[in-house]
């Protein structure tokens, strides 16, 4: 076993044993010694993420913002070392699911969904959340360069009944599909010259179109499910109606159209819970790389 595994058990076991309010005063500390550690550049690039997107134009604001939006990762932690002490009796208590009856006739369809994945609110606990719900959720994982900190992650995300999967080939996940199961994928960060313009934010923006690939090739919808926690120890999960192309599209108008309402929706939940989104990411990265024409006029849009 790996340091860094070794020392996340010993952080989850630590974790509960902990009263909840003491568990949330470790959240805070662990979540303030992350803002710590957060390098000068990248708390610049969060502020400046803030400013661009219309959120505030006052610097002052911005930097708030960026701190409770990674402050929260604290809370993040401290949710997931804690998952041994959930199961599904007691996640009604912590979690509420608005929409679940949408979530229930798919499970009830057993022909599965896409769900569109995001770094909103506390996603870690929206995951386990979901499958001590009792919904069949296939998470497709990025593998961590720290084998130790991988392991930790895949093995507290299978805890609550998650089944995780490293990014893998169509073929796999079409037959997880047939099974029913609830993929999701993420589509709030840079893809690279993987993904396609759209607005976002304001902007034109590089955007994942694998929900929407996915959407079209099964003839499924994409489901949004998005979290905000509104209360001490509690959080409620928001599932947005389904997302399908408009009719008479040809393939790649669809793609473009599903992923503009993905952001479209996305965007909404943001500038509603600004505190609670990944700014720290440099989700313009490839966008004003590949389209340096496009930067200027974002620029311009952010400040009006």
């Amino acid at each position: 076993m790996s340091l860094t595994y070794n020392f996340m058990k010993l952080l989850g076991r630590v974790s509960c044993s902990l009263s909840e309010k003491n568990a949330q005063r470790m959240g805070n500390y662990l979540g303030a010694f992350f803002w710590m550690l957060v390098p000068p550049k990248r708390k610049k690039l969060a502020i400046n993420n803030i400013i661009r997107c219309g959120i505030t134009d006052n610097e002052k604001e911005a930097s708030r913002i960026s701190k409770a939006a990674a402050v929260r990762f604290g809370d993040i932690g401290v949710s997931m070392f804690r998952f041994p002490l959930l199961n599904q009796d007691n996640i009604k208590k912590y979690v509420t699911i608005e929409g679940k009856e949408k979530l229930d006739a798919i499970k009830e369809s057993k022909k599965g969904c896409i769900l569109a994945a995001t770094h909103c609110g506390n996603w870690e606990l929206e995951g386990a959340a979901l499958a001590l719900y009792g919904y069949p959720l296939l998470s497709v994982a990025m593998k961590q360069k720290n084998k130790g900190f991988d392991q930790f992650l895949c093995e507290y995300r299978s805890m609550p009944g998650q089944t995780v999967e490293y990014k893998t080939g169509v073929r796999d996940m079409l037959r997880r599909l047939k099974q029913g199961y609830f993929i999701g994928l993420l589509c709030d960060q840079d893809p690279g010259d993987t993904g396609i313009l759209s607005d976002f934010m304001g902007q034109k923006t590089l955007t994942p179109t694998g929900p929407a690939h996915f959407s079209l090739l099964c003839k499924l919808p994409v489901m949004t499910a998005l979290i905000h926690k509104d209360g001490p120890f509690h959080y409620t999960i928001v599932i947005g109606d389904p997302i399908e192309a408009d009719a008479g599209l040809d393939k790649k108008e669809a793609i473009q159209n599903v992923t503009d309402k993905i952001n479209i929706r996305l965007e909404e939940w943001i500038r509603k819970y600004p505190e609670e989104w990944f700014w720290l990411h440099n989700r313009w990265k490839w966008t004003d790389r590949f389209y340096p024409e496009l930067k200027k006029g974002n620029d311009h849009a952010a400040k009006v």
